[in-house]
């Protein structure tokens, strides 16, 4: 039963990949639509305002520099790890583990630029600690490509698990080995990213992230790898049939996948928490693959998509100063969204299947 859901949900993906732009687009709005809508109805359930609370959700964090700051905060890893996730949906895989790989990620990051080894490099412990953190996340998220090719396990399985494996790997490390002080975190990195704006929290890295956009859409669309993964995500029969060697690429894209999300996580250790705690990577995993599916993989839907869960996350916390909503409400509305998208593609994919038959 499992096997046959996992088969019938990337099925519906590689229908919904093939659809048009506008269908696609009429899907996510309404799939957001119905998230918030149902999220009016809980609203509504503790005595609050459903505007009053989508205005300091939405409206809020873009009325000053200081709170656009905060936004970048979060879009910045957010559409790292969007991007990272939709080269295996391309593949018409799954990486669930963007919080394991950001984690160790940000352990790469931390490993360099904590004294004694940060004392020693400087400056060049940013540039060096950025590169391990990629090599970590790439070498984690290599490790369930592996396992897919190999022993065809489910990459679902195998992510997920690595991602508690991750979680308790770096806990053991924040309170032993990495230990600075009474609280269990390591020592400040010896170099951050550079501010944009003083004054706010943007830094570098959303350059960074963007930049990666524009060479995620060249490998995607103008690429004979981008061109050979998306021929295996809308038939896998027909792109071996063709020469293309399925295994290599499933491995491949894992890499590359995991790669992305272990920039997300070193990015986010040298522009904003400058240490390693427990909890650095917060849900960025799954916000991520929400990312990625609202921005029906498109570079320019993926930005947009970041840009909105951003807000979402940012404006979470005033609006539970300003209406007494709890923050865990954004990981309701997450979750809402990621139904509606996935019901959307459901239908879809029955009505072709009906006018087919017809």
């Amino acid at each position: 039963m499992k096997k046959g859901l996992n088969t019938n949900l990337r099925e519906n993906l590689a229908h919904y990949q093939q659809l048009g732009w506008a269908r696609k687009a009429l899907i996510l709005l309404l799939s957001v639509a119905g998230a918030m809508l149902v999220g009016s109805l809980l609203i509504l359930a503790v005595n609050a305002d459903p505007l009053e609370a989508y205005y300091y959700m939405l409206i809020r964090p873009l009325t000053s520099l200081t709170s656009i700051g905060e936004v970048a905060m979060y879009f910045t890893p957010l559409l790292l790890v969007g991007l990272g996730v939709s080269f295996t949906f391309h593949a018409k895989l799954s990486n669930l583990g963007g919080e394991g790989q950001m984690l160790m990620g940000a352990l790469g990051m931390t490993l360099m630029g904590v004294p004694p080894i940060g004392d020693k490099l400087g400056m060049w412990s940013l540039p060096t600690g950025i590169l391990l953190g990629i090599v970590l996340g790439a070498a984690w998220s290599a490790a369930a490509g592996f396992f897919r090719v190999k022993f065809h396990a489910s990459e679902i399985v195998v992510t997920l698990m690595l991602n508690y494996t991750a979680e308790q790997f770096i806990s053991y490390m924040v309170f032993y080995p990495l230990r600075s002080g009474a609280e269990p975190q390591s020592a400040k990195i010896a170099a951050a990213l550079p501010k944009l704006y003083q004054g706010s929290r943007i830094n570098l890295g959303v350059v960074i992230a963007l930049a990666l956009t524009v060479v995620y859409a060249v490998v995607i669309r103008r690429t004979r790898f981008g061109y050979h993964l998306r021929a295996l995500g809308g038939s896998q029969r027909a792109a071996e049939y063709s020469g293309v060697n399925k295994n290599r690429y499933y491995f491949l894209a894992m890499l590359i996948s995991g790669a992305f999300c272990g920039l997300a996580g070193a990015v986010q250790i040298s522009g904003n928490t400058r240490r390693l705690m427990e909890g650095v990577a917060g849900d960025f995993g799954f916000s991520g693959i929400v990312v990625a599916m609202l921005g029906s993989l498109h570079p320019v839907g993926i930005v947009i998509a970041a840009l909105f869960m951003a807000l979402i996350s940012a404006g979470s916390v005033t609006m539970q100063v300003k209406t007494g909503i709890p923050v865990s409400f954004t990981s309701v509305l997450e979750a809402l969204i990621v139904l509606f998208i996935l019901l959307g593609m459901a239908v879809s994919a029955a009505q072709s299947k009906r006018k087919k038959v017809g």
